[in-house]
Protein backbone atom coordinates (compact mmCIF):
# COMPACT_ATOMS: atom_id res chain seq x y z
CA UNK A 1 0.00 0.00 0.00
CA UNK A 2 2.63 2.54 0.90
CA UNK A 3 5.34 1.20 -1.78
CA UNK A 4 3.44 0.61 -4.61
CA UNK A 5 2.38 4.27 -4.56
CA UNK A 6 2.89 7.53 -6.42
CA UNK A 7 1.00 9.42 -3.95
CA UNK A 8 2.29 12.36 -1.31
CA UNK A 9 0.62 12.94 2.04
CA UNK A 10 1.51 16.88 3.15
CA UNK A 11 0.07 18.19 6.32
CA UNK A 12 -1.00 21.96 6.20
CA UNK A 13 -2.02 23.33 9.52
CA UNK A 14 -4.02 20.66 11.25
CA UNK A 15 -5.33 18.86 7.81
CA UNK A 16 -3.64 16.08 5.57
CA UNK A 17 -3.80 17.26 1.90
CA UNK A 18 -3.64 14.37 -0.73
CA UNK A 19 -1.00 14.97 -4.01
CA UNK A 20 -1.86 12.48 -6.54
CA UNK A 21 -4.95 9.50 -6.90
CA UNK A 22 -7.38 9.81 -4.06
CA UNK A 23 -7.50 6.45 -3.75
CA UNK A 24 -3.84 6.37 -3.46
CA UNK A 25 -3.94 8.77 -0.91
CA UNK A 26 -5.84 6.61 1.15
CA UNK A 27 -3.57 3.57 0.98
CA UNK A 28 -1.02 6.13 2.32
CA UNK A 29 -3.30 6.73 5.31
CA UNK A 30 -4.34 3.42 5.98
CA UNK A 31 -0.30 2.78 6.04
CA UNK A 32 0.36 5.64 8.24
CA UNK A 33 -2.67 3.98 10.84
CA UNK A 34 -0.22 0.72 10.81
CA UNK A 35 2.71 2.51 12.42
CA UNK A 36 4.17 2.89 8.76
CA UNK A 37 6.32 5.98 7.92
CA UNK A 38 6.17 6.64 4.30
CA UNK A 39 9.37 8.57 4.72
CA UNK A 40 11.00 6.06 6.45
CA UNK A 41 9.85 2.85 3.84
CA UNK A 42 10.76 5.34 0.61
CA UNK A 43 14.64 5.66 2.67
CA UNK A 44 14.57 1.95 3.70
CA UNK A 45 13.14 0.67 0.13
CA UNK A 46 14.20 2.75 -2.68
CA UNK A 47 11.96 2.09 -5.64
CA UNK A 48 14.11 0.66 -8.81
CA UNK A 49 11.43 0.48 -11.56
CA UNK A 50 7.92 0.48 -11.99
CA UNK A 51 5.13 -0.88 -14.16
CA UNK A 52 2.40 2.16 -14.24
CA UNK A 53 -1.25 1.19 -13.94
CA UNK A 54 -2.42 0.54 -17.26
CA UNK A 55 -6.56 -0.13 -17.65
CA UNK A 56 -5.39 -2.90 -20.32
CA UNK A 57 -3.64 -5.04 -17.19
CA UNK A 58 -5.36 -3.24 -14.11
CA UNK A 59 -2.43 -3.15 -11.52
CA UNK A 60 0.37 -1.44 -10.97
CA UNK A 61 4.03 -3.03 -9.65
CA UNK A 62 6.91 -1.41 -8.10
CA UNK A 63 10.64 -3.38 -7.60
CA UNK A 64 12.25 -2.09 -4.50
CA UNK A 65 15.63 -2.84 -3.21
CA UNK A 66 16.23 -2.95 0.55
CA UNK A 67 18.42 -0.28 1.36
CA UNK A 68 20.57 -2.75 3.66
CA UNK A 69 20.82 -5.36 1.46
CA UNK A 70 22.30 -4.70 -2.26
CA UNK A 71 21.25 -8.07 -3.72
CA UNK A 72 17.26 -8.42 -2.00
CA UNK A 73 14.77 -6.76 -4.06
CA UNK A 74 11.04 -7.12 -3.61
CA UNK A 75 8.02 -6.63 -5.89
CA UNK A 76 5.06 -5.45 -4.98
CA UNK A 77 2.00 -5.02 -7.16
CA UNK A 78 -1.61 -4.04 -6.50
CA UNK A 79 -4.68 -3.93 -8.87
CA UNK A 80 -8.02 -5.70 -9.24
CA UNK A 81 -8.51 -8.57 -7.40
CA UNK A 82 -9.77 -10.69 -9.97
CA UNK A 83 -6.60 -10.23 -11.64
CA UNK A 84 -4.04 -9.90 -9.05
CA UNK A 85 -5.83 -13.60 -8.24
CA UNK A 86 -4.87 -15.06 -11.58
CA UNK A 87 -1.30 -14.25 -11.26
CA UNK A 88 -1.07 -15.60 -7.48
CA UNK A 89 0.17 -19.01 -6.39
CA UNK A 90 -0.30 -18.65 -2.67
CA UNK A 91 -1.38 -16.29 0.17
CA UNK A 92 0.09 -14.76 3.18
CA UNK A 93 -1.01 -16.61 7.02
CA UNK A 94 -0.11 -15.93 9.98
CA UNK A 95 2.07 -18.96 10.29
CA UNK A 96 3.96 -18.56 6.47
CA UNK A 97 2.57 -19.12 3.03
CA UNK A 98 -0.54 -21.36 2.49
CA UNK A 99 -1.91 -22.21 -1.07
CA UNK A 100 -4.38 -19.58 -2.63
CA UNK A 101 -7.86 -20.02 -1.98
CA UNK A 102 -9.21 -17.88 -5.07
CA UNK A 103 -12.76 -18.98 -3.89
CA UNK A 104 -13.05 -17.87 -0.91
CA UNK A 105 -11.00 -14.41 -1.64
CA UNK A 106 -13.14 -13.81 -4.68
CA UNK A 107 -16.30 -14.17 -2.22
CA UNK A 108 -14.54 -11.55 0.08
CA UNK A 109 -14.41 -9.51 -3.11
CA UNK A 110 -17.43 -9.64 -4.19
CA UNK A 111 -19.16 -8.80 -0.55
CA UNK A 112 -17.40 -6.02 -0.09
CA UNK A 113 -17.38 -4.17 -3.83
CA UNK A 114 -21.69 -4.93 -3.05
CA UNK A 115 -20.93 -2.48 -0.17
CA UNK A 116 -19.84 -0.16 -2.84
CA UNK A 117 -16.89 0.07 -2.10
CA UNK A 118 -13.45 0.07 -4.35
CA UNK A 119 -11.92 -3.75 -3.56
CA UNK A 120 -7.75 -3.35 -4.16
CA UNK A 121 -5.90 -6.55 -3.71
CA UNK A 122 -2.25 -6.37 -2.63
CA UNK A 123 0.46 -9.34 -3.65
CA UNK A 124 4.30 -9.63 -3.46
CA UNK A 125 7.41 -11.37 -4.55
CA UNK A 126 11.03 -12.14 -4.23
CA UNK A 127 12.73 -10.18 -7.31
CA UNK A 128 16.01 -12.16 -9.34
CA UNK A 129 19.18 -11.83 -8.05
CA UNK A 130 20.67 -8.57 -9.49
CA UNK A 131 17.25 -7.26 -10.99
CA UNK A 132 16.96 -3.74 -11.77
CA UNK A 133 14.18 -3.76 -14.50
CA UNK A 134 10.19 -4.46 -13.94
CA UNK A 135 8.33 -5.40 -17.25
CA UNK A 136 5.04 -7.39 -17.02
CA UNK A 137 6.25 -10.38 -18.20
CA UNK A 138 7.76 -10.37 -14.63
CA UNK A 139 4.62 -10.60 -12.93
CA UNK A 140 2.50 -13.10 -14.54
CA UNK A 141 2.66 -16.02 -12.09
CA UNK A 142 4.45 -16.42 -8.88
CA UNK A 143 3.27 -13.58 -6.76
CA UNK A 144 1.79 -13.93 -2.95
CA UNK A 145 -2.09 -12.01 -2.32
CA UNK A 146 -1.13 -10.41 1.15
CA UNK A 147 -4.64 -9.04 1.89
CA UNK A 148 -7.20 -6.82 0.16
CA UNK A 149 -8.49 -3.40 1.24
CA UNK A 150 -12.19 -2.21 0.53
CA UNK A 151 -12.31 1.67 0.19
CA UNK A 152 -15.44 3.56 0.37
CA UNK A 153 -15.76 6.19 -2.59
CA UNK A 154 -19.24 8.00 -1.93
CA UNK A 155 -21.02 10.01 -5.04
CA UNK A 156 -21.52 13.48 -4.11
CA UNK A 157 -24.73 15.07 -3.54
CA UNK A 158 -24.51 17.22 -6.80
CA UNK A 159 -23.95 14.06 -8.87
CA UNK A 160 -27.54 13.09 -6.68
CA UNK A 161 -29.07 16.05 -7.37
CA UNK A 162 -28.14 16.12 -11.67
CA UNK A 163 -29.05 12.35 -11.86
CA UNK A 164 -32.62 13.04 -10.59
CA UNK A 165 -32.88 16.40 -12.84
CA UNK A 166 -31.84 14.58 -15.64
CA UNK A 167 -34.73 11.70 -14.91
CA UNK A 168 -36.99 14.60 -14.50
CA UNK A 169 -36.32 16.08 -18.13
CA UNK A 170 -37.02 12.01 -19.31
CA UNK A 171 -32.91 11.60 -20.10
CA UNK A 172 -31.78 8.45 -19.88
CA UNK A 173 -28.31 8.30 -17.48
CA UNK A 174 -25.47 5.58 -18.03
CA UNK A 175 -22.49 5.29 -15.62
CA UNK A 176 -19.06 4.18 -17.43
CA UNK A 177 -16.51 3.45 -14.62
CA UNK A 178 -13.72 1.38 -14.10
CA UNK A 179 -14.94 0.00 -10.79
CA UNK A 180 -15.68 -3.66 -10.15
CA UNK A 181 -19.14 -4.34 -11.68
CA UNK A 182 -20.96 -5.22 -8.28
CA UNK A 183 -19.16 -1.84 -6.82
CA UNK A 184 -20.88 -0.31 -10.04
CA UNK A 185 -24.07 -1.46 -9.48
CA UNK A 186 -23.89 0.11 -5.73
CA UNK A 187 -22.98 3.43 -6.75
CA UNK A 188 -25.63 3.52 -9.15
CA UNK A 189 -28.11 3.02 -6.74
CA UNK A 190 -26.67 5.63 -4.28
CA UNK A 191 -27.34 7.96 -7.59
CA UNK A 192 -30.66 7.16 -8.34
CA UNK A 193 -29.85 5.29 -12.03
CA UNK A 194 -33.73 3.60 -13.21
CA UNK A 195 -31.00 0.10 -14.16
CA UNK A 196 -28.90 0.22 -11.72
CA UNK A 197 -28.83 -3.46 -11.77
CA UNK A 198 -28.08 -4.04 -15.19
CA UNK A 199 -24.14 -3.78 -15.14
CA UNK A 200 -21.74 -4.57 -18.36
CA UNK A 201 -18.35 -5.33 -18.04
CA UNK A 202 -15.61 -4.62 -20.71
CA UNK A 203 -15.49 -8.05 -21.65
CA UNK A 204 -19.47 -8.18 -21.99
CA UNK A 205 -18.89 -5.05 -24.26
CA UNK A 206 -15.77 -6.85 -26.33
CA UNK A 207 -18.35 -9.95 -27.35
CA UNK A 208 -21.11 -7.67 -28.56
Amino acid sequence: ALLCNDADLHLHGETWVVEGDPMEGALLSFAGKTGLDPLHSAYEWPRLDTVPFDSRHRFMATLNRHADHEHAATIFVKGAPEKILSMCASQMCEDGEKPLDSRWWLEKSDDIAGKGQRVLALAMKPAATGQSHLSVQDLQQGLVLIGMTGMIDPPREEAITAVTECRNAGIRVKMITGDHARTAAAIGAQIGLESHDKVMTGNDIDQI
